[in-house]
């Protein structure tokens, strides 16, 4: 194996676009490609789907370009990120029967109540966001589906590309209620659902397939890349940071505002949406607010939000904001009721952009504040990743309030940690 033409390559299947990057053995990017979302297909305000055929044909897209960057190069292994909580169901050759059904999606009311009666408080599979309550709702509403397969949105590219049917990660898992301390499929998970229902679990970086033969010869590699198990955009996007020390802590800027710190054990408290994944010999602990970047674009355009940001004064006082696009909320506040507050909007644009990243700042104070004061996390210094990582009158607005070392991350993209995932030593 000539060491100094190997590429591996992470995909990031994130809440607002796809982005693929393409690292070599000493971890250096060497190709990049990425194509944002138009539109989440929203049909009505607890309604948040996305058609499964056309996330794949993004993703192809983007892998096809990258992979024109990579003509020189022995592609080794692919390794995806996506969201925490997107599924859709399939039949047992992997068609799909259902849109996917993303983490924000709301309609699995009904469901997640009747979970809530059987799950131990600390599951992953309680709340709106879970992937098992948005299981038993599509199984209610599609006929027919007591042969289907639980495929969340990270598993149906593997699929796509020539994974395994019925494989996922343990950190993807984990909103679907799979017991991450034990590391199985807890029995209390028999009352809802057919156990071939259920993906078998793998540790990230495990080797779960090959590219198909079909895509091999459509990108004209004489070479098969494997397949390796990916993890959630959140994490990947932590890998990506280097952080790697108990204390460490990364904020994500993204569509949403997610914070996650090292800890040397997990903790759960979902009735405040605080959960945990494994990380290595370690724990990443945290939680999503709903809150985030998507509120910022919902006002303003990329353009609007530079110029209005360079004239922001940090020392004008502003509303007391609680930015949302809708009801409801995961953390730090867990209330599926929560109502936006962005009321009295100003009639200045900068004014009202001054509350609104202030909000959104106050939010990861909170955070933060509310994992330490859990008495089992110290954070000790900040990373930060996502775009709103490049709005320096949003950072000084955070640097004000959490009073800790902030760390230029070495990377920021979820797409370079998946692509760490891909380079993994049992890939080799």
């Amino acid at each position: 194996m000539d060491m100094n033409h190997n590429a591996y390559i992470g995909i990031d299947l994130g809440t607002s676009g796809c982005r693929a990057i393409a690292i070599n053995d000493d971890q250096q990017i060497i190709a990049t490609s990425e194509v944002a979302f138009s539109s989440q297909s929203e049909l009505s305000p607890s309604q948040t789907e996305q058609d499964p055929l056309l996330q794949w044909s993004i993703v192809l897209n983007v892998l096809a370009e990258l992979i024109g960057q990579c003509q020189s190069m022995t592609i080794q292994a692919i390794a995806v990120d996506a969201t925490s909580g997107s599924i859709l169901i399939t039949d047992t050759v992997g068609q799909a029967l259902s849109p996917i059904l993303m983490y924000n999606d709301k309609q699995a009311v009904v469901e997640s109540e009747l979970i809530s009666q059987s799950a131990p408080k600390d599951s992953g599979a309680n709340g709106l966001g879970s992937g098992l309550s948005k299981l038993l709702y599509l199984q209610k509403q599609q006929p027919n589906t007591k042969a289907c397969r639980l495929v969340h949105q990270v598993d149906w590219i593997n699929f796509n590309l020539g994974g395994r049917l019925g494989v996922t990660d343990e950190n993807t898992a984990l909103k679907s209620g799979y017991d991450i301390i034990n590391r199985c499929w807890p029995d209390w998970l028999n009352h809802f659902v057919a156990t071939e229902t259920l993906p078998t679990v793998v540790v990230p970086g495990s080797t779960i397939g090959q590219l198909s033969a079909a895509l091999c010869r459509q990108f004209e590699l004489s070479y098969a890349p494997k397949i390796v198990a990916g993890t959630t955009d959140s994490i990947a996007a932590f890998m990506a940071t280097g952080a790697n020390d108990v204390g460490d802590a990364v904020t994500s800027l993204g569509s949403t505002l997610v914070v996650k710190v090292l800890s040397p054990q997990p903790l759960f408290l979902p009735e405040l949406g605080v959960y945990s994944h494994r990380f290595n010999d370690k724990w990443l602990v945290g939680g999503a607010s709903n809150s985030g970047g998507a509120v910022l674009k919902y006002y303003f355009n990329n353009d609007e939000l530079q110029r209005l940001s360079a004239n922001i004064s940090l020392s004008n006082e502003v509303e007391d904001y609680y930015p949302l696009l809708k009801a409801g909320e995961r953390f730090p506040i867990n209330d599926a009721n929560l109502q936006p507050r962005l009321t009295p909007r100003p009639s200045d644009d900068v004014a009202f952009l001054h509350g609104l990243l202030n909000g959104i700042a106050n939010i990861e104070c909170s955070a933060y504040k509310l994992l330490e004061q859990s008495g089992q996390i110290t954070v000790k210094s900040i990373r930060t990743v996502g775009g709103g990582s490049v709005n320096s009158v949003w950072q000084s607005l955070r640097q004000s309030k959490i009073k800790l070392p902030f760390i230029k991350p070495k990377y920021t993209d979820a797409a370079y940690g998946a692509a760490l995932l891909a380079i993994n030593k049992d890939t080799q």
